[in-house]
């Protein structure tokens, strides 16, 4: 992958592409992705690495920005190889194939994440629930991560029926981007909130654990159906042990909560000796 020219850059507005090389009859497109640290939403605290849902966001931009997320059900999986380091560019590239366009990430000369985004091809079984009673607000802060309350996606949790839930916060948790990367990026970032959570509360971990995000699979609409007003989430309970690929079933709002979708990501937790060690690694 050659490197963009740094001499004519493009702004785009939004926060996590730069500028902008498509490809205008097929082929590769590419974008240099935005490592703003003042960023209010990805570096709401103190990091030592780029945020995997920098990452996450960029090739969702990239992707509507090259008209690849154009149908209303989108499959996007990525999965996280190295850390993403603060002090080199990184650059994001979606190749345009039949069957799905893969997704490189690459920092200075080496691949750091991988991905597929593509359209779900088989409808979801009609999987309708009564509405939980959702608690009012916000979930606290330093179960989620979030320095910044405005940054947090989820309300309480609420146990129900057997199953924990989640409302997402109407307004989108990441906005500046075009609206169909903006609507799969703010679903994917309140599963991740809901996933750290489910870690400290179910999994067992301390506060102060570091949570890694390995990888993502999502299969989720662009759009509420009609009639729906809000969305929620939903985790059924497992053991402590099973806690490190966790299945988020993704729910549209109305009179009932129907399953529109489903994210499952993956995390290691570490200590902090651990985590230094890695990070030395």
């Amino acid at each position: 992958m050659h490197a963009l020219a740094p001499s004519t850059p493009r702004v785009i507005p939004g926060r996590a592409i730069d500028t902008l090389d498509l490809a205008l009859s097929g082929g590769v497109s590419r974008g240099s992705i935005r490592v703003d640290l003042q960023d209010p939403v990805f570096f709401d605290h103190p990091l030592d690495h780029v945020p995997g849902m920098l990452l996450v966001v960029a090739g969702l931009e990239l992707a509507e920005h090259a008209a690849m997320l154009r149908p209303a059900n989108v499959s996007f999986r990525l999965t996280f190889t190295k850390f993403c380091e603060l002090d080199a560019p990184v650059e994001v590239s979606a190749t345009r194939e039949t069957g799905g366009n893969p997704f490189e990430f690459i920092q200075s000369g080496r691949s750091i994440a991988r991905g597929l985004l593509g359209r779900r091809e088989t409808a979801l079984p009609a999987e309708l629930a009564p509405v939980p009673a959702f608690g009012n607000g916000s979930i606290p802060s330093e179960l989620v991560h979030r320095a910044d309350p405005g940054n947090i996606a989820v309300g309480p949790l609420t146990v129900d029926a057997g199953r924990v839930w989640v409302r997402v916060h109407e307004q989108a948790a990441i906005g500046g981007i075009p609206p169909r990367a903006s609507a799969v990026a703010s679903i994917i970032e309140a599963a991740r909130q809901f996933v750290i959570a489910i870690l400290h509360v179910w999994g067992q971990h301390p506060m102060g654990t570091k949570m890694i995000f390995v990888g993502l699979t999502a299969d989720v609409p662009t759009a509420l159906p009609q009639g729906h007003m809000t969305r929620a989430l939903s985790w059924q309970p497992t053991p402590p042990e099973q806690t490190r690929r966790l299945h988020i079933d993704v729910h549209a709002v109305g009179e009932r909560a129907i399953k529109v979708g489903s994210i499952v990501i993956a995390s290691r937790c570490v200590d902090e000796v651990e985590y230094a060690r890695l990070r030395a690694s």
